[in-house]
């Protein structure tokens, strides 16, 4: 917290608000209990094992994110098999329950705060790079993002299998879906009589509580242009516009380690140990991966030994960087920095990720008012006793899209439309331009906009992306703390920036609907001067702007690939285990052999329960081999 009220960026966010903004904070802080009580999350083993030493365990899991909890979770549903989790962060913060703070979690000690490397090709006015954050605490990324509840559709399920991964179709993974999920909204629960959506799951599933009336102009405006309204955008259709859902529970929010952790964290089998920086992965003298290496608060170094597997999930960016760091990974590569290969494996490869460009609308220039102290004090006053409003929400983000830009009648989409509100005064377009990491013409030039008007944004989001990128380790002495090389290559492939070219011109088509232009809705020309000798509004002028201001949705997936055995672009099978090596599974976001058609979160802990399923299987069928020799 001390960071956050220290932070300008964060002291900006509210413009001429910032003493009421410091003591807001300090008041929600206050009233903390209420909002996350101090022993809610689990405790630290780490004290007791620099005291006791560390025992060892059946299953050692790297990573407390999204699938390290669900895992950590459903295998310690097993008495008799002792669960070590290792986690780089601590416990959450008290921004991160609250659901409208999750921008100012970014560049703050929970998150890794990546950069991907500097193109012109894209990202060209980001001058660090594209700025990536990573979650680094309990919840992992699941703890920072805006908890939209996304699947995907039918088709990205069936194609993972169609390359060869038996198991992975959408009639095989719908339970697993189902099996986390706590829907609290009777009418998408029960829609269908209940074929998408489950009711017992750890996960709580809900709305947003949001009253904006923008959100219906959206709805309208895109019955204007021809789209249905999906009452559930994870059912039966897949084109058209509806309300997500989101991962919260009464006002708060539900990360994984809430959902999947706070309940059995006194379950006696399960340890689990925080701010442990986790450097390789090492095979004993059989040449099994058995042990972990890794350091607690950054000074004491252990290892710890794991009887039957090693379970890395620490997410598309950080997976890859371990693997190769112990021997797994291209061995040109892992030659050139000095390490020994043990598996020459495409670790690293087929990175793929929902580039968004983000469009901005001043609407309501003629009535929008801008944010008010009382209106600041009275939406903190609201949250802090009735969990809603402002804070327990995310506006109009709660609206979503998804379209196909080729062929309005095909049933999967290609891009997706997100919403984003700047208030009229607020300044969090500050917050927003200096998290993202624009330069000062696309900075100064949006929250210019904010100064006259309120400014909707709509995030267009290519969905399919054809194009692949990479994540390298580059030190030379093998130094775990040397963020690892991210080269995204947005728009490698040109069909990927026309896609979003087409998808520009539909959010401009949804703009001038009736509906929208009740709103006042006007496209603004953002200053970018790379592209300021091209006609606006031109395709030429798109094709620039979005090479400029590409931004991630924060989805990077696929560097550890899911595939069969004569794929040799994957680097695991079917059941998540590496190839060429024994004792190590990957389950996380890494394993994508193609991202999915929505946001990823809610895919990503599907695979965890699937995993979770196989590892008790495949441990199940050796135990009774063994009894019956």
């Amino acid at each position: 917290m001390e960071a956050l009220l220290n932070s300008q960026c964060a002291a900006q966010s509210l413009g001429p608000a910032n003493q009421l903004f410091a003591m807001l904070i300090q008041t929600i802080m206050a009233a903390q209990c209420s909002i996350s009580p101090p022993d809610m999350w689990p405790k630290d083993y780490g004290p007791t094992a620099l005291n006791e030493g560390l025992q060892e365990y059946d299953f050692i899991i790297v990573g407390a994110g999204s699938a390290g909890s669900v895992v950590a979770n459903r295998l310690s549903e097993n008495p008799d098999w002792k669960i070590l989790l290792l986690e780089a962060g601590g416990d959450p913060p008290i921004e991160s329950e609250i659901p409208n703070m999750f921008f100012t979690l970014q560049r703050t000690d929970y998150d890794w705060s990546y950069f991907t490397e500097p193109s012109k090709q894209y990202c060209a006015s980001m001058p660090q790079g594209s700025f990536w954050p990573r979650g680094k605490l309990l919840g992992g990324s699941g703890a920072i993002n805006a908890m939209l509840y996304v699947r995907g559709n039918r088709r990205d399920y069936d194609r993972w299998e169609q390359y060869g991964n038996p198991g992975w179709g959408f009639d095989d993974v719908l339970p697993y879906f189902k099996k986390s999920e706590n829907n609290k909204n009777p009418n998408v629960a029960d829609l269908n009589g209940g074929k998408y959506h489950g009711k017992d799951g750890y996960l709580s599933v809900e709305y947003f509580p949001t009253n904006s009336p923008l959100i219906d102009d959206v709805f309208e405006g895109a019955k204007e242009l021809g789209y249905k309204y999906l009452e559930d955008i994870n059912g039966e259709e897949h084109v058209g516009f509806g309300r997500a859902q989101g991962t919260i529970v009464n006002g708060t929010r539900c990360s994984p380690a809430k959902a999947f952790l706070n309940p059995v964290k006194d379950r006696p089998n399960l340890h689990i140990m925080k701010h442990t920086r986790v450097i390789n992965i090492e095979q004993d003298k059989k040449g099994v991966y058995r042990w972990v290496n890794f350091l607690i608060d950054e000074e004491h170094l252990r290892a710890a030994k794991a009887g039957k597997e090693l379970i890395i999930s620490a997410g598309a960016i950080n997976t890859p960087q371990i693997l190769m760091l112990s021997g797994i990974g291209p061995k040109p590569l892992l030659e050139s920095v000095g390490i020994e290969v043990v598996a020459d494996l495409p670790v690293g490869n087929n990175l793929q990720d929902h580039v968004v460009i983000p469009l901005y609308f001043q609407i309501n220039k003629s009535t929008a008012k801008a944010l008010t102290l009382q209106d600041l004090a009275n939406s903190y006053h609201q949250y802090i006793l009735y969990k809603e409003g402002f804070l327990a929400s995310h506006d109009v983000t709660s609206a979503m899209g998804f379209i196909n830009t080729v062929n309005f009648t095909d049933e999967y989409p290609d891009a997706q439309l997100h919403f984003f509100m700047f208030n009229k005064g607020a300044n969090n377009s500050l917050l927003f331009s200096s998290k993202i990491g624009f330069d000062e013409h696309v900075s100064n030039s949006l929250n210019e906009l904010t100064i006259e008007s309120d400014v909707m944004s709509i995030f267009v989001t290519l969905l399919n992306p054809k194009s692949r990128g990479t994540v390298k380790i580059k030190s030379m002495d093998c130094n775990p703390y040397t963020p690892p090389e991210i080269i995204p290559n947005y728009f490698e492939d040109k069909e990927d920036i026309d896609t979003v070219v087409r998808a520009i011109r539909i959010a401009q088509r949804l703009a001038n609907t009736k509906a929208l232009k009740r709103n006042e809705a006007e496209i603004s020309k953002i200053d970018v001067p790379g592209c300021k000798d091209l006609k606006f509004d031109s395709d030429e002028y798109w094709e620039c702007y979005s090479r400029h201001v590409t931004m991630t949705l924060y989805h990077p997936v696929g560097t550890a690939k899911m595939g069969p055995e004569d794929d040799l672009s994957s680097v695991v099978d079917s059941r998540l285990k590496v190839k060429k090596v024994k004792g190590v599974r990957v389950v996380d976001g890494s394993i994508l052999p193609s991202i999915v058609s929505g946001n990823t979160n809610a895919p990503i802990m599907m695979i965890a329960e699937k995993a979770s399923d196989m590892i008790k299987e495949d441990w199940q069928e050796q135990r009774n081999t063994h009894t019956e020799l």
